[in-house]
């Protein structure tokens, strides 16, 4: 009888070819991988801040308490900037109605009542990463520099004055965070309450990227309806590849 095998040398040419096929197409996978466990933990993190919602507004007997924002601007765009100073941060404000954004007349009730429906295991007021609430992200600032390498400090101030509150420094140093049981961080914006927060849902895990894991949400109301959460209509830091909270809510 006459035995056939594979010689040593087809072997090794068969995983090499293997290796090769795998080397290219791992990486791939394994993103995509990545990419849905994101999308299924972002939507899970939304539907758990959803329902604190509804209970908040069920302890107030169904009255949203007045700390939101219009489902959209009641005017066209944001409060211009009339003068800006040296180093291109806003001085002066275009003067507009209270309400041009929402109300914030009961956020301090909302942030108590907030806390009280919501497991959190810690909570930093200010220097977030410094006290290990936050890891480190990219700022409204740098990331406006990454995308435009030729802009002068003083221009990407500009650009990101009416978002000055995330900038890089200030999340790190200025920024009220809260750090969940399931590791989800919640980081405040510069208005007060929770009208616009960014959340990043695998907490400390990377990447730690807007637009990957770090989206901007927004609680809502329209004249004094239940409270509901939207991805932000104004404000979408997104870095390079990422997705908005509303790709990622929707798709």
């Amino acid at each position: 009888m006459k035995n056939i095998a594979f010689t040593l040398a087809e072997v090794l040419i068969t995983l090499g070819i293997i290796g090769i096929v795998a080397a290219m197409t791992m990486p791939a996978l394994i993103g995509k991988y990545q990419e849905a466990a994101l999308k299924s933990q972002f939507k899970k993190v939304y539907s758990l801040l959803s329902q604190s919602l509804r209970q908040m507004d069920v302890n107030n007997g169904g009255v949203a308490l007045q700390c939101y924002l219009w489902p959209q601007s009641k005017s066209s765009g944001g409060l211009p900037c009339l003068a800006y100073d040296e180093s291109g941060n806003c001085k002066q404000w275009a003067s507009g109605s209270a309400t041009h954004y929402g109300y914030d007349d009961d956020c301090d009730i909302f942030q108590r009542e907030f806390e009280h429906t919501i497991k959190i295991i810690k909570v930093c007021e200010n220097n977030a990463l410094k006290n290990g609430c936050i890891p480190e992200y990219s700022g409204v600032d740098t990331i406006q520099k990454q995308n435009n390498e030729d802009m002068s400090d003083k221009d990407v101030n500009k650009a990101t004055a009416g978002v000055a509150w995330w900038r890089k420094s200030a999340i790190e140093k200025d920024r009220k965070a809260y750090v969940l049981s399931d590791g989800t961080i919640l980081l405040m914006s510069g208005w007060s309450g929770m009208r616009m927060f960014a959340v990043d849902v695998n907490g400390m895990k990377k990447p730690n990227k807007w637009g990957y894991d770090l989206f901007v949400l927004s609680v809502v109301s329209d004249n004094g309806s239940s409270l509901n959460l939207i991805p932000s209509y104004n404000v979408n830091p997104v870095e390079k590849g990422g997705k908005t909270a509303k790709q990622m809510l929707t798709e």
